[in-house]
Formats: C-alpha cells, sequence, structure tokens
C-alpha cells in the first residue's frame, strides 16, 4: 500500500488528477495539524490537486499554507499512499511546523486543530489513520 519514490522532476504527470498532494504537519512535540474539509466536519490533513506548471513539493507547500496557515521545513521525500475516494493517490510530504499562522486565504472556509498523533488517529477516517500510523514513524 505505502510506496516511496523520488520526484526527480519535481513536476506534476501530464494528467493532474492522477494523485494529490498533502503534508503531514507536525511539530517537536509529537503534534499533529488537521484541518476540516471545505465542504464536511471532516478531519483531514491539508492538501490538494497537483499543478503540471509546480513541482508537487512546492505545491504541497501551498496548500498547507491556504489551508492551515502553516510554514514549516519540508523533506524532498514524499510518501504515497493508495486511498479511497475520487482521487486514488495521495503524495504526502513531512512538514516540521515553524509557523502556525493566525491569517491565512481559508481560515474561515475550515477549522484547524494541532493535536496529539494519537488522538488525530482517533478523529479521522480509515484511509487517514493508516496515513497518520505511518507517518508518525517516519517522524518521530
Amino acid at each position: 500500500m505505502i510506496k516511496y519514490k523520488n520526484n526527480r522532476q519535481r513536476l506534476a504527470a501530464e494528467k493532474i488528477d492522477d494523485y494529490q498532494v498533502g503534508v503531514f504537519a507536525f511539530t517537536d512535540n509529537g503534534k499533529l495539524v488537521l484541518v476540516t474539509g471545505r465542504k464536511s466536519a471532516d478531519w483531514i490533513l491539508p492538501k490538494g490537486n497537483t499543478d503540471k506548471h509546480c513541482s508537487d513539493r512546492e505545491q504541497a507547500r501551498e496548500e498547507a499554507f491556504e489551508e492551515a496557515g502553516l510554514e514549516g521545513t519540508m523533506k524532498w521525500k514524499y510518501n504515497e499512499f493508495d486511498t479511497s475516494g475520487k482521487v486514488k493517490k495521495l503524495r504526502v510530504y513531512p512538514m516540521k511546523i515553524k509557523k502556525l499562522l493566525k491569517d491565512f486565504p481559508e481560515r474561515k472556509e475550515r477549522k484547524r486543530i494541532l493535536i496529539s498523533f494519537d488522538e488525530a488517529e482517533k478523529m479521522v477516517g480509515k484511509d487517514l489513520t493508516e496515513i497518520i500510523r505511518c507517518m508518525r514513524r517516519k517522524v518521530s
């Protein structure tokens, strides 16, 4: 289920709806940022569609800022997960949070929470629980 790939070209695939990119945004003390979806109250990782004119990594950084007001350090290596839903794959970049901004573009459209990994696993769906478990081992 989990695939590790190196994005050497750093650009999205020709067909930009093949996968989404997101961030696993965490703090030094084992906290994770989750946001609600725009159209639902479900808790999710900040994520979004790819852009063929932007690297996956930069698009993930942009989604983190727009959806959750996050600034941080991101690794180049991502983890790819198979998911259920409209988009079947999610590329997740680890992001160590440096700043949690109060003012960000989607602050009125989403809720944001900073919680422990354990609590996050209880609040999300099955796919995301598996992603959190895998990613927390990588960053702990």
